[in-house]
Order: structure tokens, then sequence, then C-alpha cells
């Protein structure tokens, strides 16, 4: 896969929340939402390795990982 190394500004992480709905891609809920990547690069923006989270489970994904 192609590595985007750009980092994605605020408007582009509005747009990818806006593409996949407008909801966390784990729950479905709404509110404060948050792009995750999977890979934990986050130089690496391929639409593949981008998920959309809310705050509190992408934190909560992170503190599981230990970082």
């Amino acid at each position: 896969m192609p590595e985007h190394p750009r980092e994605l500004s605020e408007q582009d992480k509005r747009e990818i929340i806006r593409r996949r709905g407008g909801d966390s891609d784990k729950s479905g809920k709404t509110g404060e939402l948050e792009i995750h990547h999977k890979d934990r690069n986050p130089h690496n923006n391929d639409p593949d390795n981008l998920s959309v989270l809310t705050k509190r489970e992408h934190r909560d994904l992170h503190k599981r990982a230990g970082r």
C-alpha cells in the first residue's frame, strides 16, 4: 500500500468523518470523533488504514495498547 506522508489537517479529518457517515466505525456513536491510524503510523493516511472513533474509544484503544 502506498504511504501518504502528509499529516491530516483538521479539515481533512472532518471530511473523512463526514464521508464515513459522521459516526464511529466501532459503535455507531456520534459526538467528538477522531481519526485512528490502525497501524499506529500517523503518516500512513491510506483510507484503509483509518478508522473513525469517538474520543473515548480512541483513548481507550491507545491505553490498552500502552501508547
